[in-house]
């Protein structure tokens, strides 16, 4: 028969107590159990563990190289209950985050480091989605917390529990050297820039979203041709920078991260904001490490600096 923990641990508090009256106080245990446990052992190891004097006892040879031993056992296994005791608490582990890009380069480092002051032991996986992908990973139970722009959720989603998070405002995003706020009357546009403003990029996601765009651009520009469609905000603002036409989104979406932003102009526009959110499983709303982490997001969000955006310029109603 093998020699069980219990066994190394009344071993281990009787070698450091030297007596077996101290140990099994300090064990809770009878004495005549405890000096049972210790035979056991050294019938079941082949070796006396202590020479037993008059007054106290003595670890024999073999029984000072088990206390060694014993010692960083005991010591291995009271660490591994404590980090079983963090799994059940949650304090330990791994979240599996879902985001859009934007959020994830921006907001994503500010979160993290306020969140491993809380809860350092948890890994953070990360998942760059789209809402259509974060809800079906959410119904699964493959995300702990999905993060979305509101007006991408349907009526189904609100059994999920939803924080606000920040606002996001729509803007117009022109090439670097087109100030629109320099321009007094549209008359005095050149072909090119008027070549420009006439030129939109719109996104291929969202019905609703990609009406609400196309409209304000029928509006206020007047816009003569698309010049592409994309997925990509990052695709978008490329095509921006290299003079190819503008686009409408999220202010957010112009940063690149590390406060750094796309080189184009934002203008405001009277667009409705963008309200980003958290969606988690109403039953782990207020559970570790899910709370502690939609924390974090609403914190790191109260002190995002959106990118430079300027007021809207006249000329973008007049524009023909």
């Amino acid at each position: 028969m093998a020699m069980t923990l219990h066994q190394l641990k009344i071993f281990w508090a009787v070698a450091q107590a030297k007596s077996y009256t101290k140990a099994s106080k300090i064990l809770g245990l009878a004495q005549p159990s405890l000096s049972q446990q210790i035979s056991k052992l050294e019938e079941e190891l082949g070796s006396k563990l202590f020479d037993r004097g008059f007054s106290k006892i003595n670890l024999t040879d073999a029984g000072q190289y088990l206390c060694s031993k014993a010692e960083q056992i005991i010591a291995s296994i009271d660490e591994t209950e404590e980090g079983l005791k963090e799994f059940s608490s949650n304090t330990r582990g791994i979240l599996k985050i879902g985001m859009l890009s934007s959020v994830a380069r921006n907001i994503l480092p500010s979160t993290m480091q306020l969140f491993s002051e809380i809860l350092p032991n948890i890994e953070i996986n990360v998942l760059e989605v789209t809402p259509a992908e974060a809800i079906d990973l959410l119904y699964a139970r493959q995300l702990n917390v999905a993060v979305l722009a509101e007006d991408s959720l349907a009526a189904s989603n609100l059994s999920f529990a939803k924080k606000e998070l920040f606002v996001d405002p729509y803007v117009l995003a022109v090439p670097k050297n087109l100030n629109l706020e320099d321009i007094l009357d549209f008359k005095t546009l050149s072909q090119k820039q008027h070549n420009l403003l006439t030129s939109s990029i719109v996104f291929e996601f969202g019905s609703q979203h990609k009406k609400r765009i196309e409209d304000w651009f029928k509006r206020n520009l007047k816009t003569k041709k698309i010049i592409a469609h994309t997925r990509s905000y990052e695709v978008a603002l490329s095509m921006v920078e290299a003079e190819l036409g503008v686009v409408v989104l999220p202010a957010l979406t112009a940063m690149i991260g590390s406060g750094k932003s796309y080189n184009v102009n934002l203008y405001q526009t009277d667009l409705l904001n963008r309200r980003l959110v958290s969606l988690a499983p109403k039953q782990n709303e207020n559970l570790e490490p899910v709370k502690s982490f939609i924390s974090c997001l609403v914190k790191a969000g109260k002190k995002l600096n959106l990118p430079r955006v300027k007021p809207t310029p006249n000329i973008l109603k007049e524009v023909s």
